[in-house]
């Protein structure tokens, strides 16, 4: 490994350092994301039942108990229940853009070396190349042909280290990304079953 790192020149060194922020970020984000996930169904559920016997301070304590972006919204409306709609919802949706903030936060990080770790694979290969063949020119032609194939064979580490990075870290991406939609589509279901109780609450 240390010898493949060495013949991939320079280059080598930025992409080690975009692998490491990439796991690094990667696990960071994919610890907290599946730390904050919750059952919002039962949580609904007690909330409901609990707003339904008129015990609010219950439905606070149960929303506070639980963890994620979607029992922070609920407990955010939960906590402006004597207002009117129009004021929950947008408060609501304040602390809504905010865990949405939270999700996302880093997410750019690994979009970036996304798109760095192939150019830089490229540059790589390219500079590589470029090296070959002016050793080849200062010993006036190719010898035998392993000898520029080597040379090219050396260069072309970069970019599939380059690759090797960027291809993985797309795929948490992804999946990362799968899993903040599908947060942001819970706490808008969740929202509006909220905003729909405390409505029916509020005209009895």
């Amino acid at each position: 490994m240390i010898n493949i790192i060495i013949s991939g020149g320079p280059i080598m060194i930025p992409l080690l350092l975009c692998s490491v922020v990439a796991v690094a970020v990667a696990l960071e984000r994919l610890w907290y994301l599946l730390r904050s996930r919750t059952d919002t169904e039962d949580l609904m559920e007690d909330i409901q039942l609990a707003l339904g016997q008129g015990k609010v301070l219950e439905a606070m304590q149960v929303a506070r108990k639980s963890r994620g972006p979607v029992a922070a919204i609920l407990s955010a409306g939960i906590a402006f229940y004597d207002r009117d709609k129009a004021e929950i919802r947008e408060r609501m949706q304040e602390i809504g853009n905010e865990e949405i903030y939270k999700m996302e936060k880093r997410m750019n990080i690994l979009n970036m070396i996304i798109s760095i770790a192939p150019m830089l694979g490229l540059l790589g290969t390219v500079t590589g190349i470029i090296d070959a063949f002016n050793v080849m020119g200062a010993m006036q032609g190719i010898h035998q042909p392993s000898d520029l194939s080597t040379g090219i064979a050396q260069a072309l580490i970069t970019t599939a280290a380059g690759l090797m990075i960027a291809i993985p870290t797309m795929a948490v991406t992804a999946y990362l990304n799968g899993i903040i939609d599908r947060n942001i589509a819970e706490m808008s279901k969740c929202s509006s079953e909220l905003l729909d109780i405390l409505g029916v609450r509020g005209e009895e």
